[in-house]
């Protein structure tokens, strides 16, 4: 993930490489991502752009695997992040 503060509001952008599956593969695992920041809006910090970036074996995954996933980078990117300073969290 990286985070990007000072942003107006908070945007989520996913990439997912053609190396991971298929259309359909790829798509999945977007709309997964999407669901888990709809859902739980509280998890990210506000005012913030983030990227995720799919690994290998985000396609295994599912809804409560994904969201303890950025539960754990959540500690991460605030440790990481000062005031006007982007942070990139590897998983």
């Amino acid at each position: 993930m990286l985070v990007l503060p000072g942003a107006a509001r908070r945007r989520l952008g996913i990439t997912v490489s053609a190396r991971l599956g298929c259309a359909a593969v790829r798509n999945r695992i977007k709309r997964l991502a999407r669901e888990v920041f709809r859902r739980n809006r509280e998890l990210f910090p506000a005012h913030c752009e983030l990227v995720m970036v799919a690994k290998s074996g985000a396609a295994d995954l599912g809804y409560a695997e994904v969201r303890d996933e950025v539960r754990q980078a959540q500690s991460a990117w605030t440790r990481e992040a000062g005031p006007g300073r982007a942070a990139k969290v590897e998983k």
